[in-house]
């Protein structure tokens, strides 16, 4: 995969695992050996690598890493915008449970939070521009040094959105969604009602810190959204 100039987290020490070394797999995710590191990064740049279903952002000698997700190279503007990256989640699968793994040898007081966002969805189309539900930020607490475990959240929290009339969604559908969408919508008695239902369209993350022998603070989000079609 194509390096991309990112954000993350400040330089470290890091001692390389034996490729010998059988894998340990935690919940949804596979602590594996990163991709040895081939020389040094600039500390204002980052680099994204996929190795087999998990995705590493190095900043420095440092890596984050996370499964499934991809980086949405039409979004990202690392040049305006460097402390916020733009992802896409694979098809069917969800960070909620997945280890988050970061390197944090030169910092102090690293935090992680999450939060997640609603839209409709007609089908396998999502809403992206109309209503939102977006969650408030919850803290992940570390299960390990430089381990935190994404939040997984129950139906009933998956499902919030904005109360909304049956025919104002309609009317928005209508007037821009494709005339198929809005054919599949427009026979419906109440809302939400198949084919339109509310589920999680995104995820966020965000990682503050400060750097241990500086004063320079570390704030990157990742914008983490869920692909519907299969």
């Amino acid at each position: 995969m194509a390096a991309v100039s990112l954000i993350l987290l400040p330089a470290c020490q890091h001692t390389a695992i034996p490729e010998k070394e059988k894998p340990v797999q935690i919940d949804t995710m596979q602590l594996i050996a990163p991709p040895a590191p081939s020389e040094q990064v600039a500390s204002n740049e980052v680099s994204v690598v996929s190795r087999d279903t998990t995705t590493y952002i190095r900043f420095g000698n440092c890596y984050f890493s996370l499964d499934w997700i991809k980086p949405d190279a039409g979004r990202n503007d690392f040049e305006r915008h460097p402390d916020s990256l733009f992802f896409w989640l694979a098809p069917s699968h969800s960070i909620e449970g997945q280890m988050l793994a970061i390197t944090t040898g030169e910092t102090q007081r690293i935090q992680v939070s999450q939060r997640y966002e609603t839209s409709v969805i007609i089908g396998d189309e999502p809403l992206r521009d109309w209503k939102h539900y977006r969650s408030p930020w919850e803290s992940l607490p570390a299960e390990a040094s430089n381990f935190f475990i994404c939040k997984k959240y129950r139906t009933d929290e998956s499902t919030r959105f904005p109360p909304v009339s049956l025919s104002l969604f309609q009317r928005y559908v209508k007037q821009h969604a494709s005339p198929a969408a809005y054919a599949r919508v427009a026979r419906l008695s109440h809302f939400p009602q198949p084919p339109a239902r509310i589920a999680i369209s995104r995820y966020y993350i965000r990682v503050n810190g400060l750097q241990r022998h500086m004063s320079d603070e570390i704030n990157k989000l990742l914008v983490i959204d869920v692909s519907f079609k299969k």
